[in-house]
């Protein structure tokens, strides 16, 4: 089994374990899963960058930028289309993040900088 296959099953066998969760009991899965992982965001940031790189060495080793940025398209699309019913309480969020925007920069600068950064490589990448 290749990384990708690896990093695809360990995916595949989570999504369903977390659907699966919340169709039985959403709030179980909030407060044992969700709740401490958000709880302590030094810790989640922490986790959540180390498990990018890693899994980014392995994707990045085995895929062009481009096809990567397509997958992201896919996924962004996708996770846009789950939080579609709750559009309402997103944009009230949105709102009070865009109301200062230096806390906006301070809080995700790290996001910000990658998401630039993967764009900036694909359209070198194209257009090159």
């Amino acid at each position: 089994m290749t990384a990708l296959e690896v990093i695809a099953t360990i995916l595949a066998v989570l999504v369903l374990v977390k659907i699966s969760v919340v169709l039985v009991n959403p709030g179980l899965w909030m407060k044992k899963v969700a709740a401490p992982i958000f709880d302590n965001p030094p810790l989640a940031t922490a986790v959540y960058a180390g498990l990018t790189i890693v899994v980014g060495y392995f994707v990045f080793a085995s895929l062009t930028i481009v096809e990567v940025a397509a997958v992201m398209a896919f996924t962004a699309l996708l996770m846009g289309l789950g939080m579609l019913p709750y559009a309402k309480p997103f944009l009230k969020i949105a709102e009070e993040m865009a109301a200062n925007r230096s806390e906006l920069l301070r809080n995700a600068w790290l996001p910000i900088v990658i998401w630039v950064g993967i764009s900036l490589w694909v359209l070198s990448t194209v257009f090159a």
